[in-house]
């Protein structure tokens, strides 16, 4: 039977490189179709394009690999059985079961690699990701540094009168007025007949600083020589909070603990931890599902590998994305969220294969 079970495995091998490289590829052009716009208008260098490419294809491989499991798996036991193999090696007294064993075993060392991708590569990569991403679209002079308009970012108001001399992330600006507006003490107003914004961080020179208490008088007003505002924090991490896909599950576990000891609901914590270990242990659930699948429906030539590959990745992801909002909205328990799409298609495929027996 080790004869056997390489020659299934070298039936894989093709089909599931080329599956992952396709559907990464398709995935890679929906993230440059969704930006395109932006990147023409903004003027974005080809470098950085690059960069956000290179930093989110390992997030996009860890949604790839459950897909090239399906794709690859239907395929080979497609052709296996076309080819009447598989009744051969049943006629020699091979079970199903032991046939689709080395297929199975293939799905979870994929898991394993996919569980590893999405602990140790992605949450870096995403990180770095956000960051290129951010600097492109959050810290362009552009949409931001233009004369006689007023627009907020986080507890400040900026007013510009004129934009002088913009070079790169660069501006002269004349007659600048900012509202300061914190939670908490007091609210300031800063008037400058000149500023400079470097890259995020502004400095005022000769600016009048009026200074209001709570009832909305002035209680101060003076000049200083020079004021700087460092906001490059404030965009970068603020408007742009880190997402799950950001942090390994330890830390996800660490915050939803802290929550819930501060007494706050930390429902969407949870459902991100227990998915970060089910949606990389879905290619084993593929690869149980897709052979029993496609031995089924082999008689009805390769297409039909393909067929069922993508139907059966439209129904689980689905399954998957109901089963996330019911546990975001607190309607599932979190565990039973994650891991509900899981059971309930290696439930089908188990019960297919032994109907097949």
């Amino acid at each position: 039977m080790k004869l056997i079970d390489r020659m299934l495995l070298s039936e894989l091998l093709v089909p599931f490189l080329v599956g992952t490289l396709a559907v990464v590829l398709m995935l890679i052009g929906n993230l440059l179709f969704n930006y395109a716009e932006q990147f023409f208008a903004l003027g974005v260098p080809v470098l950085a394009v690059a960069q956000m490419i290179v930093y989110r294809t390992p997030f996009l491989l860890v949604l790839t690999l459950p897909v090239a499991t399906a794709l690859s798996v239907s395929l080979a036991v497609n052709r296996l059985a076309r080819d009447s193999e598989i009744v051969v090696l049943r006629s020699a007294g091979a079970s199903l079961r032991r046939v689709f064993l080395p297929l199975l075993l293939a799905g979870v060392v994929v898991s394993v690699v996919n569980f590893w991708l999405e602990e140790s590569v992605v949450p870096g990569a995403e990180r770095r990701f956000r960051r290129v991403r951010d600097r492109i679209f959050l810290m362009q002079t552009a949409p931001l540094l233009r004369s006689n308009v007023v627009f907020r970012t986080r507890e400040y108001a900026f007013y510009i009168g004129m934009v002088e001399n913009v070079q790169g992330n660069r501006a002269e600006l004349r007659d600048v007025q900012v509202w300061e507006m914190p939670g908490a003490g007091y609210a300031r107003t800063i008037l400058a007949q000149r500023a400079v914004y470097d890259d995020g961080v502004w400095r005022f020179t000769d600016a009048h600083v009026h200074i209001y208490g709570k009832d909305g008088f002035a209680i101060d007003a003076r000049t200083e020589g020079e004021i700087t505002i460092n906001l490059r924090v404030a965009l970068e991490e603020v408007l742009s909070p880190p997402a799950p896909e950001e942090t390994n599950a330890a830390e996800l576990r660490r915050q939803a603990l802290e929550l819930q000891k501060a007494g706050m609901p930390a429902t969407r914590l949870w459902v991100g931890y227990h998915f970060k270990f089910s949606i990389p242990f879905a290619c084993a659930v593929f690869a149980l599902c897709s052979a029993p699948l496609s031995l089924y429906f082999a008689r009805a030539g390769s297409f039909m590998g393909v067929l069922l590959a993508i139907i059966l990745v439209f129904l689980f992801w689905n399954t998957l994305l109901l089963a996330r909002l019911l546990g975001n909205q607190g309607l599932m328990p979190p565990v039973v969220a994650a891991w509900a799409p899981n059971l309930l298609f290696a439930v089908g495929g188990l019960f297919i294969l032994w109907r097949s027996e």
